[in-house]
This record gives structure tokens, sequence and C-alpha cells, in this order.
């Protein structure tokens, strides 16, 4: 009758059985700890390294006896007469590894239903158990003195077993530990009191401090610093300063954020001192675009776009030298914007630059590209911003300097003349001295023909006592283009050119004026600079396509 055991199952216990018979017939030598004195070891950390053993009473155990364990090897010898020739004998299996039996089993194909139901082998192993239980079982109350075993004995149980001496069934041996040592306490976490300022109007740093609760001479410490510790000198109104006291009111922390990125620390040293740096966050860069078409004004086109006050300003900063925003602005011209945005761990931290842009006004496109030196430049290389010419005209000689108190030639008063008369002949050609759009040209009693340019929002140039005039009120201009000839007309002596140059209203001497530089890319420059701007117009193209398409 077929076993309900699984097959796997009974191939184990076989072998099971096996072990424990095996391990059983073993004799023991003298000196190893007999299965009949089974001992028992307490591992457990003594405080006083003692580790206890305590023997079981051999009179007490009821192992089975010798003549029962020989009958029923004699039982087990009988099945496996009865299995395939091929069967291996009961000693080499009990000697292979618990890996190898359970192979060399599963190949042979070895049945356990009958050594499992024989009485013999049943009786043997109830017996095994019921001993192992009653050792167990030991009175608590034995001894300590007689059970006691010191560490010594542990070792020289550890060095049986590394000379090769046979382990006993039923015995605890002794497992040496490795113990690290214990890792070094981490410093305790301090905790701070946050006291925030915001920079007012008429603050200082001195005042700040005090309404923190510092002294003035840790205000001194810190600007002993120098270096980057000195930009607390020059804190604006509405910056916030964050103070980390201890528990005994010193300062140990001084954080004043400068931008969404960087953050200016003072900070307290293990010497009872201060040291500076500045915590830089990594920004992710990423691109997007703003497109609008003006219908009232370009603030609020700007404003509908979805751009800030900043970018727009910085808008019409760009385009501000060929478009006068104030007086050229239509409807329906429209602009396109690729700008970056600033990222950090994935969190909006606010606008970078405009990397490139265009506007279209009054049908006229004009398109700019940044560069690497954070200047813009047509798609040519041209910069966006021009320069002035410092004379507008081929003059044979200044006649008259810019002077605040000049003695005037004809009325005799002392009145001050804010610009420079270039004489020449009636005739020669005036130039433009910078891409601009005329503001007025028309003639009055004391001007003559006069012809006045907006060059950006800061800068306007006139030119004076014209003999004729090449250009009308309106028209843009560019730099050098004639607008006029030299003359006498008006209240003069002779026939010169009066050039004034005004920064932002003030009239500037035009020979000693900074003039804003205006030099095309060159060489490795442009080189460099080409292929970006060839890209970034290529992606404002697709992107108006795109719009289009969606449109």
């Amino acid at each position: 009758m077929q076993s309900l055991l699984p097959k796997r199952h009974r191939r184990l216990l076989f072998v099971a059985i096996m072990l424990v018979i095996a391990a059983l017939l073993i004799p023991s030598e003298k000196k190893s700890v007999s299965a009949s004195q089974r001992q028992t070891i307490d591992l457990s950390a003594k405080a006083n390294n003692i580790q206890e053993v305590r023997p079981t009473d051999a009179a007490s155990t009821n192992e089975p006896s010798l003549d029962k364990l020989q009958s029923t090897a004699a039982q087990l010898e009988q099945v496996e007469e009865k299995q395939p020739a091929s069967q291996p004998a009961v000693e080499q299996v009990a000697e292979l590894s618990p890996n190898q039996a359970v192979e060399q089993t599963e190949e042979q194909h070895i049945t356990v239903d009958t050594v499992a139901k024989s009485p013999a082998a049943t009786d043997a192993v109830s017996e095994i158990t019921q001993t192992a239980d009653e050792s167990n079982s030991l009175d608590p109350q034995t001894s300590a003195t007689d059970n006691a075993v010191k560490v010594s004995d542990a070792a020289e149980l550890i060095a049986q077993l590394q000379q090769g001496k046979e382990l006993n069934l039923g015995v605890r041996y002794p497992l040496q530990l490795e113990i690290e040592p214990q890792q070094a306490l981490e410093e305790p976490e301090h905790f701070y009191t946050l006291k925030r300022q915001t920079v007012k109007s008429g603050d200082s740093m001195a005042l700040i401090f005090s309404r923190v609760g510092l002294s003035a001479r840790t205000l001194h410490d810190i600007d002993q610093l120098g270096g980057e510790a000195r930009k607390l000198r020059t804190v604006h109104p509405g910056d916030t300063l964050d103070f980390y006291l201890d528990d005994q009111d010193r300062l140990m922390e001084l954080h004043y954020p400068q931008s969404k990125h960087q953050t200016l620390i003072i900070e307290r040293d293990k010497q009872d001192g201060f040291a500076v740096k500045v915590d830089t966050q990594e920004l992710e860069v990423r691109t997007n675009f703003a497109q609008g078409t003006i219908n009232s004004s370009f603030w609020n086109a700007g404003i509908s776009a979805e751009l800030s006050q900043g970018q727009i300003m910085a808008l019409a900063a760009i385009f501000g030298w060929d478009i006068d925003f104030a007086l050229d602005i239509r409807k329906d011209d429209s602009f396109m914007v690729l700008f970056e945005e600033h990222y950090i761990d994935g969190q909006f931290a606010g606008n970078g630059d405009i990397i490139a842009a265009e506007f279209i006004n009054q049908g006229d496109v004009f398109r700019a590209v940044r560069h690497e030196d954070g200047n813009y430049y047509t798609p040519e290389g041209r910069p966006m911003r021009k320069a002035f010419l410092r004379a507008p005209v081929n003059f044979k000689y200044i006649s008259s300097n810019f002077n605040p108190r000049r003695l005037h030639p004809v009325t005799g008063r002392v009145r001050a003349h804010n610009g420079i008369d270039y004489a020449a002949k009636v005739g020669t050609p005036v130039q433009a001295a910078g891409d601009g759009r005329v503001t007025k040209s028309g003639y009055s009693k004391y001007n003559g023909n006069y012809v006045f340019i907006q060059h950006s929002s800061a800068y306007v140039t006139k030119y004076l006592h014209l003999h004729k005039r090449h250009v009308k009120t309106g028209q843009r201009v560019k730099q050098g283009k004639k607008i006029g000839t030299v003359g006498a007309t008006g209240r003069v002596t002779g026939p010169h050119l009066h050039y004034e140059f005004l920064v932002h209203g003030v009239h500037k001497n035009p020979r000693t004026v900074k003039l804003p530089t205006s030099t095309p890319l060159k060489g490795k420059q442009k080189d460099i600079f080409l292929p970006i701007a060839k890209a970034r117009i290529k992606q404002l193209d697709n992107t108006k396509r795109v719009l289009l398409a969606m449109n």
C-alpha cells in the first residue's frame, strides 16, 4: 500500500533516521563528552565570564539500550535487502553530507515507508526524543559549584574541535563571537533659536545686531573676515538676515540670501571664531517662450503674455536702440521671446536671461540673440547696442567748445553753450551720430533748420543751423545716414554745425562723454556666435509655426 507521505518527505525521513542511528553507534573518545553524558552549555554572556555546563546524570537518562539499537539496525538491513541491488549500504548514506544524501536518495529512489513503520525504529526514535526532553527538564536548582565550567574548559572543547574531534549529538558547544568595539557616539544634534531681521530704510549692521541682542565685538569679528563677508556692508532695504543663536544667546550662524540659489553663511568654528562661505545650490535651467500682439500698449501686451515686469523692461532695452517704445509702437505689432527659467530641486526659482527675441514694429522685423559675453547681437553678429559717431560731420575746426558759462557772440550775454560748433563749408554733409528715430525736423528763428534724433530712451542728439534737411519727423535712420548739410540758418555769425548730446535729458560734452561701444563680433567670437544664433532663430521660427498651427 502506497504511503501517504510524498516521495521527497519519505527520502528525507529515511536520511534523518540513518544519521541519528549512525551518530549513536559511533564510539566516543575518553576526552570527548559521550552521548550518555550530554551536557548543556550555557553560552549567555555572564558578567564574571563563566559559562555554566549542566551534565545530565547518566543514571537518570533513559537512553535506548545497545541491544535495541542493534535490533533496529538488523531490521533496517532486511529492508535494504529488499531494495534494488544498486542501493548503497546504510552506512554509506550516513557518511554523506545532508545535501549529498538527499541527492543520492533521490537518484536511487529509496523507499522509507517500511523503515518508518518499523516498530523497532519507532521505539528507538521515541526513546531518543524522550531522552532529549528529560535532559532539557533537569532540576534548575542543581549546585552551581558542581555544574559551572570556566572559560578555559570551553576553550579546550574548541581546541578539540579544531583538531578534528567528532561532534556529539545533544551537546552544546561554545561559539566564538567577534564583537566589534563600540563606535564613538555621534555628537548630539544642536537646536538653535532663529531670529529673522528684515533690513529697513536707514538700518545699519550695527543697529541690526543690536536689535538681535549681539555685541559690537561680534560684528567686528565678522567684518574682519574680509572677502565675501564684506557683502554684509552693502545690505539693502528688504533684504533678510537669519540669525541662529544657541541657548546662551551666542551667534552660531548668520545666513544672508543673495539670490534664490546663493546664500552667504557666517558660522562659528571649533576655535570659537567665525568662518565665511557661500552656499550655492545647483540650478536646473529650462527654456520657455512667450509671444504677444499689441492691442493697446506694449506693457499690457507683455503682461498678457505672462512676462514679468523685469522681462518687459529687458525686452524694451534690447530693442530700444531701434524702436522708440513711447512713440513707435503701433497696434498689431508683435513680439516673441525665448527665455530661461531656473529650477532648484524641481521647484521654480525664477526667470533667467532672455536668450533670443523678435520684435515686429510697423512691418520691420528686428531680431536679437544673446551671446556668451552677455550682450545682444543681430543674427549676423552686429551689436544691438549702437555706438555713436564722436563727430557727425567732417569739419575743419571747432569754432566753439562746450561751455556752461560762455559769453554769447551775438548778444554779449553769459549763456550756457550746451554743444560744440563744428566749422565747415556750407553744404558739407551732416550724418546721424547713431541709429534712431527722427523726433523733430523743422525750422525756428534761433535754431534755423534743425533735426532731433532719439537713440533708445537714454540718448538724444541735436543738429542745428542746417542749410537743408534731408529727413522728416518720424523717419528711422541708421548711423552715418545723411540727414542734412552744414549751413548758417538761424542766429549765427557764420556757417557751422551746432551739435548737442543729451543723456537722460542732461547735456553732455560731445567730445568727452563716454559713449556706448558697438564693436561687431569678429574672428573666433563670431565663429562661436553664428551657429548659436542660427539655432536660436530656427527655434523661434519653429515655435511661431507651431503657434500658428494651433490657432
